[in-house]
């Protein structure tokens, strides 16, 4: 399925979730809001608190609220199921990631509730608490709306992450299937189209015509000794939906299983005519994507070297500066010193 150029918000329908985001908040008592896979809105925050509203007013603990989103977003999809953490203020939020086809589309950010102090043991708290203060009467009306956050227990958060996790998925693949359902139906117009005006042919034109189709078939499936699949530009036929998709979505979580699901061959044959056709291994050739992309970015702007490595798909800065300079020579902040003092 060639989704890479689809969007969460070009797939649902936005004002029909809202109404279930809205009525979900309601019933549970928890904040929602829908992402897409850079984070940005989908959906208006439903039920968000006094509590992170206020908190979101000052813009260096707003700062914290925004990484803790996208650290919770990105382990999400990650783990491709639901991840449960501490923001800085410790307080309980859920992320649950959308995945379809293997395509990370976004998240449905959850929670500004508490739990109980003995179940916080079992979560993370994935962004340090800094101290920053606010002014002395916000400080008093902050504790006064903590105190009036939400207190659920860690296996009802579970469960609502569970139900979440079920509904944001079903709704995003159903609407792909349709999408996927239009498409097929055009292309099987199109060819019959096609069809319909080539019966006008001549009956030796028709027979000349499936002779050079049948041929063209047998030589993308056969090479010389019969036996293995010819590669070049044959090969890249049967490989281009996956190279597309890596093209376009290079930030992305890309498995070789779900690129082989693409192509609809089998992982360990996808694999090997990979290799043989690119003439590299699929992990190697996605980092050397980043990292074209990463040279591009590290030219043209000013980006923080770790922001710059999580929006290129790495999830670890450390890994990313490695994979760099093992293709590169040099680490990124090298290479950005040499590009501006070449400038």
């Amino acid at each position: 399925m060639q989704n890479g150029l689809l969007h969460l918000d070009n797939i649902i329908n936005v004002g029909k979730f809202q109404k279930i985001q809205d009525n979900i908040a309601e019933v549970t008592g928890i904040a929602v809001v829908m992402v897409d896979y850079k984070g940005k809105k989908i959906t208006a925050h439903s039920n968000c608190s006094e509590f992170c509203k206020l908190i979101r007013l000052n813009s260096d603990l707003s700062q914290l609220c925004e990484k803790c989103d996208s650290r919770g977003g990105l382990e999400a999809a990650r783990l491709q199921q639901p991840y449960l953490y501490l923001c800085h203020r410790g307080i309980l939020d859920l992320a649950i990631p959308i995945i379809a086809d293997g395509q990370y589309f976004g998240a449905v950010m959850a929670g500004q509730v508490i739990v109980k102090d003995k179940e916080k043991e079992h979560l993370e708290q994935i962004v340090s608490n800094r101290a920053f203060k606010m002014e002395l009467e916000k400080e008093d009306e902050l504790k006064v709306l903590y105190e009036k956050l939400p207190i659920i227990t860690l296996e009802r958060a579970k469960a609502i992450a569970s139900m979440l996790l079920h509904i944001s998925n079903y709704i995003v693949e159903e609407a792909l299937l349709k999408i996927n359902s239009n498409n097929r139906n055009d292309e099987i117009l199109t060819v019959g189209s096609f069809k319909a005006t080539n019966l006008e042919l001549e009956n030796v034109d028709k027979v000349e015509i499936m002779e050079e189709n049948l041929k063209d078939i047998v030589n993308l499936y056969s090479s010389e000794d019969g036996n293995d699949i010819m590669c070049g530009d044959k090969c890249n036929i049967i490989l281009k939906p996956a190279l597309e998709y890596i093209q376009n979505n290079y930030s992305c979580a890309i498995s070789l299983d779900g690129m082989a699901s693409l192509c609809n061959i089998s992982p360990s044959y996808f694999s090997k005519l990979f290799k043989k056709s690119i003439e590299d291994n699929f992990s190697n050739y996605i980092n050397k994507v980043r990292i074209k992309k990463a040279k591009e970015l590290l030219e043209a702007s000013d980006v923080p070297i770790i922001n710059l490595a999580l929006d290129l798909g790495f999830e670890d800065c450390g890994y990313f500066i490695k994979v760099f300079k093992k293709i590169e020579g040099v680490t990124p902040a090298v290479y950005r010193n040499e590009y501006n003092v070449r400038k």
